[in-house]
């Protein structure tokens, strides 16, 4: 029935991700980013890639980085269940740690290679999420640029009607000056 008994030593894996400071792969360090717009003017950002919440950006990312290794263990007690799926086998390891029959191997070797598939696709995963999170921080660059070019022409546009609204204002306080 059990492929394992108690007592019997196996090895199990350990895969985990440890964090790791790298460069930004948006900014590559220089904390800015240049967006050319479609009049070929070029615009200068903050990097919003690098920058957690509100802070200001750092030129660095913090990723993890997945680690993996085999570990060797002793059977302490073993649970069946069966229902209508079939019999169900669950290892209780020394550690405290519970392991189904797939995650136990009877050498280190087969341990160590199902570490790296595992580490394979999690990786795999990982890259995919940092694409995906690169291509929507540029999009947030071209609004972010819009936006402020908008506010920027806005307060221009006011500064040149209130510098026209003093100079009218000084204007006619000399002329009464003179009247006087």
């Amino acid at each position: 029935m059990s492929k394992y008994n108690i007592g019997d030593i196996v090895w199990i894996t350990e895969v985990g991700t440890k964090p790791v400071t790298k460069l930004c792969p948006v900014c590559f360090g220089k904390k800015k980013v240049v967006l050319i717009l479609g009049d070929d003017s070029h615009v200068e950002l903050d990097c919003k890639y690098c920058a957690r919440g509100y802070e200001s950006p750092s030129g660095y990312t913090v990723e993890y980085e997945f680690i993996a290794k085999a570990e060797k263990a002793i059977i302490s007690e073993i649970r069946s269940e069966q229902n209508q799926g079939g019999i169900k086998i669950e290892y209780i390891l020394t550690n405290n740690r519970y392991e189904k029959e797939d995650g136990i191997f009877s050498t280190e070797e087969e341990a160590v290679e199902q570490c790296k598939i595992r580490c394979t696709k999690l990786e795999l995963k990982q890259s995919t999420k940092a694409e995906y999170l690169k291509q929507d921080v540029k999009k947030k660059y071209s609004w972010n640029a819009g936006y402020h070019l908008r506010e920027a022409k806005r307060c221009e546009e006011q500064a040149i009607y209130h510098r026209g609204k003093a100079a009218l204002c000084k204007a006619k306080a000399n002329a009464k000056s003179d009247e006087a």
